[in-house]
């Protein structure tokens, strides 16, 4: 069922989210969103680890510092689907920031580029600076 955005918008959903997933695991410090996006959290994690969490009404990414990369989920406006997204995107950047994750070299047509591997109980998720696989399994 179609549950519309709430007049807040995605900002308050990216609150709801951090604050269910995140919680006290990581330091949280809010960022003043660039052009096209509503919210923007940085996660301060294990040694000095930073990983990013924006979202707007159709667009959620996460990013991440090392290697330089991120990972983009594109919803509906459906409150549900942005909040089922941003909580994946959530699981993942407080993973990296908790010091999880390693880089691996992939193979590619020009040569071995970085990709970062992290493991969240949601499955792998492969992230590269041009692209990504990312688990898409049902909360």
């Amino acid at each position: 069922m179609l549950v519309p955005m709430t007049p807040e918008g995605p900002r308050s959903l990216l609150e709801q989210v951090v604050g269910a997933v995140v919680g006290g695991a990581a330091e949280v410090e809010w960022v003043e969103p660039g052009d096209g996006w509503t919210a923007h959290v940085r996660l301060h994690g294990a040694g000095g680890r930073l990983s990013h969490v924006l979202t707007s009404p159709e667009v959620q990414e996460a990013r991440f510092d090392v290697p330089p990369c991120s990972v983009v989920i594109v919803t509906t406006t459906d409150e549900d689907e942005v909040l089922e997204a941003l909580a994946k995107l959530a699981r993942a950047a407080l993973e990296y920031s908790r010091g999880g994750g390693q880089v691996e070299r992939a193979r590619g047509v020009f040569g071995t580029r970085p990709v970062l591997v992290l493991r969240t109980e949601d499955g792998e998720w492969r992230i590269g600076k041009r692209s990504a696989s990312i688990p898409y399994q049902r909360l």
